[in-house]
């Protein structure tokens, strides 16, 4: 007799969507649709289709999952910064392919370990955790904290814990007695002291003294912890090992770290924010005299960040939008909003283009000091440190303009260690709240050309920062080459110290005059606001049709009998071209009063060589030595 054979599965995408379902929980991640699941070449998160359940319906009421695609089941799976301290923008795409899963990074800056955690989640059938799965509310309130805010590994500034202690207070969680009470030298002390040769020898680039615990230390290439426990010995754990390792009661304060070469290809870009200057965690300078513009292209570039805009570049694309925090220690908050409105007026920049991203203070409405002066010493104020990187976080702030920079401090400018400490904090605040910070500075008095040399403060500032510009307004020369009549309305851009991006050509500038129209009464246009614009040095060609036309108007009203008169003279007689001889033939016009001054016959024989009525020929001079002669045209 037969065996009776099993039904079919009238369902089998069903039973396949709860499969898939179960290794999502187990991932961490979505269960998707892919596209192809023969070709995942080229595939991002758009080419997905999200499913909640077997049974989800597209826009038209068609079921998405369908037996003939379960081959095209998959799961996706991203925010790895909440499982190890990397892979913030990787996303993990885990094909099922009825059980015998393709796991590959489809998105984000390349992180194999993204890939190895899912990798071993699945064969290890235990499900993913993030990395405060495990420990006391305090420590994974602030880690979830961190996670929410995007700080990097080992970054957790003492506001976050308090922070995070309210948090707890507001769910009735007892934080003291959830947690042991840490191990002190003494009841007054803020931290345990016999950590401090720890955070010495194992620091990273965030490493922190909080209680009985280092955060951010960095033993054997791995991001954690050290505390102090009750028999005095120090203990290391990483969220990655899980593990405990004991180490030595007189810690190494050097070591030497070992490289080794690798795919350049899998190391990350750098974060620039905007026009190869601003970078995200490094602080830039912006150096020039007073009056110079400085000013007035920070609102211009400020507006160009948060738009998108190219409005300094009218050839330029559209860029991502930015956050920027605007900070003039000077202006009072009306004039920094007439200035604004004002280039917003100029660029046709409406609130909708700004979105929000644009935040804007004065200096005198709240103190933006990063070091005080105390007697003979120089302090740095770290409550300021802490709350401007607590604002940025907040905010999300990308680049943050200081304006001037010579406003956020009390250090001698002449004293090269208190300058290197004042641009070192600010440097502080770009890595710690992950943004650029932009420093505006003036130059020393009585400055020629602008060079990063002449920024006040000497070299201890230009060394801190990674990118510094100088600006130089037009000389009369150039403004004359270019042919403009006012120069001081015009100004160059040039980077004056590059560190990470090879120097290009000088970026030239131009300031207009807005109305408001705020007046009152008659006078309707009120106050003028100077706004910075782009402008291009004109082409080789304009400049040298500019100047033989204006050569040409220096002989336009010669009557034609006047120059045959001349023709013949220098004809029948040898007029050399250089006008420090002689017999220049300059003399010759000087003489006859055709010209009024050497300077107006230099003008009238250029612009006749140049209409082809002269031209300079090469022969011998009475003494046999050969020369430059001006000489008619023959048959002119």
């Amino acid at each position: 007799m037969t065996a009776p054979q099993p039904k079919p599965d009238p369902r089998p995408h069903r039973t396949a969507f709860y499969r898939v379902n179960e290794l999502a929980h187990q991932i961490s991640g979505d269960v998707v649709l892919v596209p192809d699941a023969s070709n995942l070449t080229g595939i991002t998160r758009e080419d997905l289709v999200k499913l909640s359940h077997w049974a989800t319906k597209g826009d038209q009421g068609e079921h998405l999952l369908t037996p003939d695609n379960i081959d095209r089941l998959a799961v996706l799976t991203d925010s790895f910064f909440r499982f190890i301290d990397e892979g913030q923008d990787a996303t993990v795409l885990t094909l099922w392919r009825s059980g015998t899963p393709l796991i590959q990074q489809i998105d984000g800056s390349p992180c194999e370990a993204a890939v190895d955690l899912v990798t071993d989640a699945i064969t290890g059938m235990r499900p993913l955790q993030e990395k405060w799965h495990g420990l006391p509310p305090l420590e994974a309130e602030i880690e979830i904290l961190a996670y929410s805010k995007g700080f990097t590994a080992g970054h957790r500034p003492k506001w976050l814990e308090r922070m995070a202690r309210a948090n707890l207070a507001e769910r009735d969680i007892d934080v003291e007695q959830s947690e042991p009470a840490p191990v002190a030298t003494n009841d007054n002390a803020q931290h345990d002291e016999r950590l401090v040769p720890y955070l010495v020898a194992f620091a990273g680039p965030d490493t922190f003294i909080s209680g009985n615990t280092v955060f951010g230390a960095v033993v054997g290439g791995l991001s954690g912890k050290i505390q102090i426990v009750a028999d005095g010995r120090a203990l290391f754990t990483s969220r990655l090992s899980k593990k405990f390792i004991e180490l030595p009661s007189q810690p190494k304060t050097l070591a030497a770290s070992p490289f080794t070469l690798g795919d350049p290809a899998s190391l990350p870009e750098r974060d620039w924010l905007f026009g190869r200057h601003y970078i995200r965690r490094y602080a830039t300078a912006s150096v020039g005299p007073g009056g110079g513009g400085k000013t007035a292209h920070s609102i211009s570039e400020s507006l160009a960040m948060v738009t998108g805009r190219p409005l300094l570049d009218p050839q330029g694309a559209m860029t991502k939008p930015l956050k920027v925090w605007w900070v003039n220690a000077e202006d009072p908050q009306d004039e920094i909003n007439r200035r604004f409105h004002a280039a917003a007026k100029h660029f046709a920049v409406s609130n909708e283009q700004i979105g929000g991203r644009l935040f804007t203070d004065s200096g005198r409405d709240q103190e933006f000091v990063i070091a005080r002066q105390e007697g003979r010493d120089l302090k740095i104020v770290e409550p300021f440190i802490t709350n401007m990187v607590a604002e940025i976080r907040q905010r999300e702030i990308d680049v943050v303009i200081v304006d001037p920079f010579v406003s956020t401090h009390e250090a001698q400018e002449n004293d090269n260690s208190a300058m290197q400490r004042v641009a070192a904090a600010w440097v502080r605040v770009a890595d710690e709240a992950n943004c650029g910070i932009e420093l505006v500075h003036h130059v020393a008095k009585n400055q020629g050309e602008v060079t990063a040399d002449s920024a006040r403060g000497g070299g201890a500032f230009k060394d801190k920062v990674r990118s510094m510009r100088v600006f130089n307004v037009m000389t009369q020369a150039e403004a004359e080459k270019a042919g403009v009549d006012d120069h001081r309305a015009y100004f160059r851009v040039d980077l004056g110290k590059v560190n990470m991006v090879a120097s290009g050509q000088s970026q030239w500038r131009r300031f207009v005059s807005v109305p408001l129209g705020n007046g009152k009464g008659l006078v309707k246009t009120g106050d003028e606001i100077g706004v910075v614009e782009p402008w291009r040095w004109p082409s080789a060609d304009a400049i040298a049709e500019r100047a033989a036309s204006a050569r040409s108007a220096v002989v336009a009203d010669v009557p034609a009998e006047t120059l045959a008169g001349v023709k013949v003279r220098l004809d029948a007689s040898d007029y050399k071209a250089d006008q420090r001889a002689k017999h220049w033939a300059g003399n010759l016009l000087i003489e006859t009063g055709i010209a009024d001054g050497r300077e107006q016959a230099k003008a009238m024989l250029a612009a006749w060589i140049d209409a082809g009525e002269l031209e300079i020929v090469r022969m011998k001079d009475a003494s046999r030595h050969e020369a430059d002669f001006i000489k008619p045209i023959a048959g002119v």
